[in-house]
């Protein structure tokens, strides 16, 4: 993952905080993310809202690291249906 953002030219700082959010998806079910499944990460995100409290930039910046590691490094592009990270009212 960090080579495919190295090769899209992303900031140091973009790099930790996606590798960082995949990690938290990864800690959160003490598994490698690249076998979960869409539900999991779904439920991954529910959580981060209905149970952390996440704020809205929280949840995008985790939408964005984890779609990356989906799409473009695992190459899992039909896992996602997930499109927008808005707080539950």
């Amino acid at each position: 993952m960090t080579d495919d953002m190295q090769l899209r030219d992303f900031s140091a700082r973009t790099q930790e905080s996606y590798i960082g959010a995949v990690k938290g998806l990864a800690r959160f079910y003490n598994g490698s993310p690249d076998l979960f499944s869409e539900e999991e990460v779904r439920n991954f995100f529910l959580h981060l809202i209905d149970e952390r409290g996440a704020a809205r930039s929280t949840v995008t910046l985790h939408l964005c690291g984890i779609k990356f590691f989906y799409e473009k490094t695992s190459k899992e592009i039909g896992l996602f249906s997930i499109s927008s990270a808005r707080k539950r009212e």
